[in-house]
């Protein structure tokens, strides 16, 4: 799973979004192999349950090892969304976002915005960096809620993100969590 927080540091978005920007047809012929379900707009998974709105066509269900949920726009764009609710500590928000730009090169944060998001707080991050010396455009959503952390992550090639990061900011405003698994 490619969460703040996983074990080897962000390499496994890093190389989603490498992918993404290199090879976005590769993701076409993606399986669904998430470890969870998506059913009515609900991510139902092993450690977490979240409810956010499915992105509206153009935008294309995709699959990623490991992987919540993962969408793949029409110029290479992708928004992920990933929970875990075990293993992560209690790093403050700007930590885990952080976590998140791991092996990023030339990594220029643009901006922060401290949000309310599903009740809690939540930190916005926009983020420029090249990836492999490939150039990518990011804006990353991280909060923690009832012991679990949540990303929500748009990523770009760069000269595509203006295109779509309005459908990624509808998506977390739809975003709620109910925290574990009962």
């Amino acid at each position: 799973m490619f969460h703040a927080l996983s074990a080897i540091g962000a390499l496994p978005l890093r190389s989603f979004l490498l992918l993404a920007a290199l090879a976005p047809a590769v993701f076409a012929a993606s399986s669904c192999a998430s470890s969870g379900t998506f059913r009515d707009g609900v991510y139902f998974g092993r450690e977490t349950t979240y409810r956010v709105a499915p992105l509206p066509s153009p935008w294309s269900r995709i699959s990623f090892s490991g992987n919540d949920l993962a969408w793949e726009g029409p110029q290479g764009q992708v928004v992920a969304v990933n929970g875990v609710c075990s293993g992560h500590g209690d790093p403050s928000l700007k930590v885990l976002t952080d976590h998140l730009l791991f092996g990023f090169e030339d990594r220029v944060v643009q901006a922060r915005e401290d949000l309310r998001l599903a009740g809690r707080a939540a930190l916005r991050t926009r983020a420029a960096a090249t990836l492999d010396g490939v150039p990518v455009e990011l804006e990353l959503t991280v909060l923690k809620k009832d012991g679990c952390v949540y990303d929500l992550t748009y990523s770009a090639p760069s000269g595509g993100f203006d295109a779509r990061v309005a459908d990624y900011r509808k998506l977390v405003e739809s975003f709620e969590a109910d925290g574990s698994p009962r």
